[in-house]
């Protein structure tokens, strides 16, 4: 029996061989590259900073994995639409009430849709401004909704393989609102109050 704290997050443990695989696949790559590129620019390596990198590939690959593996729970609420919605939903976001065509467990799905998609751009939003360190917050929100986008487009696509991924603008709501978070809590961390001049 798993932890209590564990609970929560037993819905998405499908995702943690997808994951495991990606990582092990992409990772060796990444250092081989970042290896190389060293030796060939004959410059002093920060580990710190490699370190950071390699957390944001991490990252990545575990993103790719949950967002573009086929998902069997997906099913149903995808089978009740044809693939993508372009409106946005309070109930998409909220999940106050089921739609009769998901079955009883779609308030479930959507409560671990919502919730899953916040917090997976939360990441995102905390890694991006460590990464490029002079990039806006502005232009940041703007890397999230495109990778966002992205996935959603992809998702769509993956649809002529076999794979029941809906692409929903709502996700993409959910999934800047998570990288604004993010992006928040950079800018709380980094905030310095300005030491007082004294007087003369």
């Amino acid at each position: 029996m798993p932890p209590r704290f564990l609970h929560p997050f037993l819905p998405y443990r499908s995702f943690l061989g997808p994951i495991v695989v990606l990582c092990a696949i992409v990772v060796p790559c990444w250092l081989v590259f970042r290896l190389y590129r060293a030796r060939s620019r004959a410059h002093r390596v920060s580990f710190g900073r490699e370190l950071l990198l390699l957390t944001f590939v991490l990252y990545l690959s575990g993103l790719a994995a949950v967002t573009l593996v086929p998902s069997r729970s997906s099913r149903a609420p995808v089978e009740a639409t044809n693939g993508f919605k372009l409106r946005p939903d309070l109930s998409s976001l909220t999940c106050p009430s089921v739609p009769p065509t998901t079955g009883s467990g779609g308030e479930r799905f959507c409560m671990r849709n919502a919730a899953g998609n916040l917090a997976l751009f939360i990441p995102l939003g905390f890694l991006i401004p460590l990464v490029w360190r002079r990039l806006r917050v502005r232009d940041g929100i703007v890397i999230a909704i495109a990778f966002s986008v992205g996935i959603e487009l992809l998702q769509y696509l993956s649809r002529a393989l076999g794979s029941k991924r809906l692409a929903d603008i709502n996700d993409v709501i959910l999934n800047v609102l998570g990288a604004c978070l993010g992006l928040a809590l950079v800018a709380v961390v980094r905030w310095r109050p300005r030491p007082a001049v004294p007087r003369a």
